[in-house]
């Protein structure tokens, strides 16, 4: 018996070593494998990444300029391999200004199509010298350039707040300077009409906050203040009612018009500061005559009031009417 399961064990030892010597052999042929297809040559596209540099000066760039080329090259397999791990550290260079005899100026635009096909040996040249160029992709980069011009433009404080109850703006959210000179290319200027902070999560407040707050600039756009001061003025606030009369519109001179009421009561929530400034005089309630004949009531429509006072409400929303002919 124990020679039979000695027998066992040594066959079970020679089996195990018949795999693994099965399996050295399978890793060392698919390394000679690879290898050997590494040593063969290629094609294959690159994304290549660009670095532009020496613009024309006194010129912003308008149009977008691509961050990468894709490149068609023609190499072993070791050479592409390792350009694939590290093209991210060696962008190709693009001396702008060396093509500005070529550009185009019209209406104070300086405008020039680069063909990459033209550059190809120059890029070839930044390349290792195991790799050959077949071809670019995009064929071509537009380059648009406007004159730099300044003005003046607003600043918009961007708050993200809730007002604690019982509490009003005392006066709308301001920026300290509230406007900036801004330089920027003159094609693009007139579309901006603020600058922007960065927004400022202030919560939940009950008293008045001041913080510094970074502007955000369009691209292409810059100005010396990188930063303004942001102001939240705070103060109680009470319910205020008022009659007001109403008036009416567009009505001809040859009648009269009773309104059944002719006065509105509002009501509406302003800071104690303010709450003696306000005069009937600073509200308007109107009908328009012109909505007679579709109705025998007439909507209310509030036309003017105070921009300080927060939550105005009014009734009636609409009021009987009675036409009646003027006496000549």
């Amino acid at each position: 018996m124990k020679m039979k399961g000695s027998y066992f064990k040594n066959r079970n030892i020679r089996i195990d070593r018949n795999i693994l010597s099965y399996i050295i052999c399978v890793i060392i042929a698919a390394i000679l494998w690879f290898l050997n297809a590494l040593n063969k040559e290629y094609t294959s596209e690159i994304s290549y990444p660009v670095r532009y540099t020496d613009f024309p000066k006194g010129k912003y760039l308008v149009s977008s300029l691509p961050s990468t080329i894709t490149l068609e090259v023609k190499a072993k397999g070791f050479t592409l391999v390792g350009y694939r791990i590290s093209t991210s550290f060696l962008p190709i260079s693009l001396d702008i200004n060396s093509y500005s005899n070529y550009m185009l100026e019209k209406d104070n635009i300086l405008e020039y199509t680069l063909k990459l096909s033209t550059i190809k040996d120059k890029i070839n040249n930044q390349l290792n010298s195991d790799i050959k160029l077949l071809n670019i992709k995009p064929e071509e980069i537009y380059f648009k350039f406007s004159p730099a011009v300044s003005k003046v433009i607003p600043v918009k404080p961007m708050v993200d707040y809730s007002l604690k109850k019982q509490y009003i703006l005392k006066d709308k959210i301001s920026a300290v300077p509230d406007s900036i000179l801004v330089s920027g290319p003159a094609s693009l200027m007139d579309t901006l009409s603020y600058i922007p902070t960065e927004t400022w999560k202030a919560g939940e407040i009950n008293k008045n906050l001041s913080r510094t707050i970074d502007l955000e600039f369009p691209p292409n756009f810059s100005a010396d203040e990188k930063s303004v001061k942001v102001n939240i003025e705070l103060e109680r606030f009470t319910e205020a009612k008022r009659n007001i009369p109403i008036s009416v519109w567009n009505l001809p001179d040859s009648l009269n018009i009773k309104l059944f009421p002719n006065t509105v009561e509002i009501s509406y929530e302003i800071g104690l500061s303010r709450y003696d400034k306000a005069t009937d005089q600073d509200f308007e309630f109107i009908v328009n005559y012109a909505e007679t004949q579709n109705s025998s009531f007439l909507p209310v429509e509030v036309v003017k009031f105070p921009p300080y006072i927060k939550n105005l409400s009014y009734t009636p929303q609409k009021v009987e009417y009675i036409l009646e002919k003027r006496n000549r």
